[in-house]
């Protein structure tokens, strides 16, 4: 059918035509094509001066077993080996200027990673302590809430690439485990999220990961669940898009929100025929616009392909299996 609106009529199918028009105030230059990407490009510089680079701090790598590490440019880019029939725990920092006092406008967080078989990442993300802990099994948690799991308001993600090809779907299973506390009587949650990452041309996961990436729309509620917050994995290869969303996120709130995400961890179980590989390098941080929104989301969350397919919250039962 047709819609009918204040400026004419068109058919159901509405096309940008090479850009959004943005209203302009009366008097306004009318080449709006013209005009509305100047605006574009605005915005984007905008969103760029409200991020900041996290550096890896190479020379603070650290990698259990007999995995060794190679600084490829310092302080940007590092490759970690781990031989065949070894595990390896891998943990790696991030430096940046701490740009926060009592309360944080940290928004989001996206950095370089990849590995070349089967792999865990961890890393924990706003206000309260975390313990590591190197060298479990691939389903333990790497890590926890620390001081006895004493109640908190930050939050621990967890991602498991397993890269098992599903020859018949034609893609590669990816499982999220949030943990998270809304209160201190309900203690700590565990959220887990499965999504499947279409590969039709035989890409490997996580081998094609060029980005993991973290935002959240706006400041979350501590007290209660509101999917703030998500994560994407940004992808190389033959696919139609490259940008999978993976798991809804409650978030962090801007009390003591710190910098948002200060390392990594992670783990890798190498049952494969050689040597595999971790590279990892910079970050970025992302901080919110005024008025507390983070336009980088939706515009992630425009874009992307959402490959969630299951969520289930549960109580946090620790998982802690040594090797």
């Amino acid at each position: 059918g047709n819609i009918t609106a204040a400026g004419g009529t068109f058919d159901a199918v509405v096309n940008a035509n090479g850009g959004i028009n943005i209203p302009l105030a009366v008097g306004a230059v009318t080449d709006t094509s013209a005009v509305n990407r100047l605006y574009a490009a605005g915005m984007a510089g905008v969103t760029g001066i409200l991020t900041s680079n996290a550096f890896l701090n190479t020379d603070a790598i650290t990698a259990s077993g007999s995995s060794t590490v190679t600084k490829t440019v310092p302080y940007h880019l590092a490759g970690i080996k781990v031989p065949k029939g070894t595990h390896s725990t891998i943990q790696a920092r991030f430096e940046v200027s701490n740009p926060q006092w009592n309360y944080s406008s940290f928004a989001g967080f996206s950095f370089l990673w990849r590995a070349t078989n089967a792999a865990k990442l961890s890393f924990g993300i706003g206000r309260g302590g975390k313990t590591i802990r190197p060298d479990l099994s691939i389903d333990s948690y790497s890590i926890i809430p620390a001081n006895g799991l004493a109640y908190n308001h930050g939050e621990i993600l967890d991602i498991t690439f397993d890269n098992v090809r599903n020859t018949d779907r034609n893609g590669y299973t990816v499982r999220v485990r949030e943990i998270f506390a809304l209160n201190n009587t309900d203690s700590w949650q565990v959220k887990t999220t499965t999504s499947f990452v279409p590969a039709s041309q035989n890409e490997p996961v996580p081998w094609t990961i060029a980005k993991i990436i973290y935002q959240q729309k706006s400041v979350a509620s501590i007290a209660r669940y509101e999917d703030t917050g998500a994560l994407w994995l940004m992808l190389t290869g033959g696919q139609g898009n490259n940008l999978y969303q993976i798991a809804t996120c409650r978030g962090v709130s801007n009390f003591e929100t710190g910098v948002g995400v200060s390392q990594w961890v992670t783990d890798v179980v190498n049952n494969a025929a050689g040597d595999v590989s971790v590279y990892a390098g910079t970050g970025e941080y992302t901080y919110y616009h005024p008025g507390n929104v983070n336009p980088v989301f939706y515009g992630l969350d425009a874009i992307s392909r959402n490959c969630i397919e299951t969520e289930e919250t549960a109580d946090f039962v620790d998982i802690n299996i040594p090797l």
